[in-house]
């Protein structure tokens, strides 16, 4: 999932750029654009010369963005079935700079899955008491979330225990991401452990957090948040320009979008951001890009495109040099009937994959839409009814000149596909 090998750094942002102009000089002839096209590759080819191979290298590697880390470069699928942790829940990368790539998964408890997920769910649905009571047992340290982590091995499968120290609170009850970024000042990698606690009535909420780095194999967890929230999905980007990574999440207790502004490695929240915005009821999906290639991130937000509560569009929040947003600056993409549940994004030059479960049936199924971006009306699906919903979409390796793009795991893996630069067609 995080190939860390920072091959993407600013020459992709350059080719992005090169490409969309391209696209809007529709008065150019061909041999014309293919000229221009030829010269950049070779300009970026020396730039090439000069790039380090390691991740940890420069300073500029430590300011990307968490899409940037983990989609930009493409990844090896994880193979066997030692995996225990959903795949929203596990990333993979050489974490401690020895060369083997290393595999962080989160678990959570069983107690709590069998309590709140098992088949008394629905026998208890109005059983106010027995909810209630979940919550006072969900406090309980047993039902937290438990880190399990390995080496990878040949073909990228589960090989050895990966010995790691871990310092502070691990007092999360459900995780719903976790996300590698680089928060203090060395030159391993952090992460980001989003929550949004005990699932189900009254959704008390809890803290997310941030387990730092201390050397390798060694990291110290601490409290992000300072209040607490149902907090559904964050991602990290540089809001405030000045060389750190800072941290977005999306609170659905509170209706709110978060930045937590980063001071080497200490958080403090900042409200400017989305000042124009009273709420984001019913969102619960982000992520931070470049859609447009304009060189500021862009905020992608979904949620429940169908829902009888407040339907959410999915939108696309354009972004400028300070990182403000306003309502009248998006993009909008457009709704699927019957799959209005919203998960995730990946973008390939001037499309986006956007990946959708069902609405009508509610996390039944997986698709994926493609939309153009110089025509947000054109779009076209490909769809798995019967599978297990998608939480993610990666861009994959493959031995030859085909884009694949799919699941990080082989526990979803039934809506992989092949994309020819027009059209997606999935892998059988």
């Amino acid at each position: 999932m995080v190939e860390i090998r920072r091959q993407y750094t600013k020459e992709a942002s350059y080719l992005n750029w090169i490409e969309h102009i391209i696209r809007k000089l529709k008065f150019l002839g061909q041999e014309m654009k293919s000229k221009i096209y030829t010269y950049f590759i070779f300009i970026k080819f020396l730039s090439l010369a000069f790039i380090p191979l390691s991740y940890a290298d420069t300073n500029s590697d430590k300011s990307l963005t968490s899409y940037q880390i983990l989609k930009t470069k493409p990844i090896d699928k994880i193979k066997g079935s030692k995996i225990k942790s959903d795949p929203r829940l596990i990333v993979v990368g050489d974490f401690n700079n020895d060369g083997i790539n290393e595999y962080l998964g989160l678990s959570m408890s069983q107690k709590y899955l069998l309590y709140a997920w098992g088949d008394k769910r629905l026998s208890k649905k109005d059983d106010k008491k027995y909810w209630e009571k979940g919550v006072e047992l969900s406090k309980d340290p047993s039902w937290s979330a438990e880190f399990n982590t390995h080496t990878l091995g040949e073909n990228n499968s589960l090989n050895g225990k990966w010995k790691i120290k871990i310092e502070g609170s691990q007092a999360c009850v459900h995780p719903t991401q976790i996300i590698p970024s680089y928060f203090n000042n060395d030159n391993f990698v952090d992460f980001l452990i989003v929550c949004h606690g005990y699932d189900a009535k009254p959704f008390p909420g809890e803290h997310s957090y941030v387990m730092m780095s201390n050397g390798a194999n060694s990291y110290k967890i601490n409290r992000l948040t300072n209040k607490i929230g149902f907090y559904h999905d964050g991602a990290t980007a540089d809001f405030n320009k000045d060389g750190q990574v800072d941290i977005l999440l999306v609170d659905k207790k509170s209706k709110k979008l978060r930045v937590y502004i980063n001071n080497k490695g200490k958080f403090k929240e900042q409200k400017k951001y989305f000042s124009q915005f009273d709420s984001f009821k019913n969102y619960a999906s982000t992520e931070i890009l470049d859609v447009n290639d304009d060189g500021y991130f862009d905020i992608f937000l979904s949620g429940n495109e169908a829902s009888s509560y407040k339907p959410s569009p999915t939108l696309i929040l354009l972004g400028n040099k300070k990182s403000k947003f306003s309502k009248s600056n998006k993009i909008i993409i457009p709704k699927v009937k019957d799959y209005g549940v919203v998960l995730d994004i990946i973008k390939h030059e001037k499309f986006v994959f956007i990946v959708r479960t069902g609405s009508k049936n509610r996390y039944q199924g997986a698709m994926i839409q493609l939309v153009d971006l110089d025509n947000i009306s054109n779009f076209k699906v490909i769809k798995n009814d019967k599978m297990r919903w998608l939480d993610r979409i990666f861009k994959l390796n493959e031995n030859s000149d085909k884009l694949k793009f799919g699941s990080l795991t082989d526990i979803n893996k039934g809506i992989d596909f092949i994309f020819d630069g027009k059209d997606m067609k999935p892998i059988k």
